[in-house]
């Protein structure tokens, strides 16, 4: 996998986590989930596992899984490669769950229908957004059950992101720590 590659794919899963994490930290919730992603043409499907102030995420690719764990209690995030590698990079602030209620930047919200998404009967939102001045409207599936945010989409259909088979359970420690074995790349 070249560079450019690479880095398009850790993009994308650091847009699953900035999409779906907004509304748990506050609460500690702890849940595992089959986490799928869509951009353009272009589909993800992978584990994720979160607590409140980490979360992992584990996706498939030709050379073997690849792994994301970010620790927000350590402003850190690991990328660990298929070879026992690792890289460490800096928790940078957009990656951060949101731990209000609602999306960050939420100025609207409609109530327009309720769907099955991952295997629950969901609230469907109509939520516009306004981030440094500019305004979005995205569509919300919000499980009311465990009033868990179960997908989230672009009304033009660009890109979503969603999670199927949810556990809401403690988590292992050990999932957010480096296995033993890895070793950390050289510095560029």
């Amino acid at each position: 996998m070249n560079g450019r590659m690479m880095k398009t794919w850790w993009a994308a899963i650091v847009l699953c986590g900035v999409l779906l994490f907004p509304w748990h930290v506050a609460y500690g919730l702890e849940f595992s989930a089959e986490q799928t992603t869509r951009v353009g043409t272009r589909s993800m499907v992978g584990k994720i596992f979160f607590q409140a102030d980490r979360w992992r995420v584990e996706m498939a690719s030709p050379e073997g899984t690849r792994i994301s764990i970010n620790r927000l209690d350590k402003t850190v995030t690991w990328l660990l490669m298929p070879n026992q590698i690792y890289i460490e990079i800096p928790l940078r602030l957009d990656q951060v769950p949101r731990v209000a209620p609602k999306i960050e930047g939420e100025v609207k919200r409609k109530r327009v229908g309720s769907e099955q998404v991952g295997g629950r009967k969901t609230d469907k939102y109509e939520v516009t957004v306004e981030v440094n001045g500019q305004k979005e409207v995205v569509h919300q599936w919000v499980a009311p059950d465990i009033n868990f945010p179960m997908k989230i989409a672009s009304t033009d259909g660009k890109w979503e992101s969603g999670y199927n088979y949810v556990t809401i359970a403690p988590q292992k420690a050990d999932l957010f720590e480096l296995p033993a074995g890895y070793k950390k790349a050289p510095a560029p």
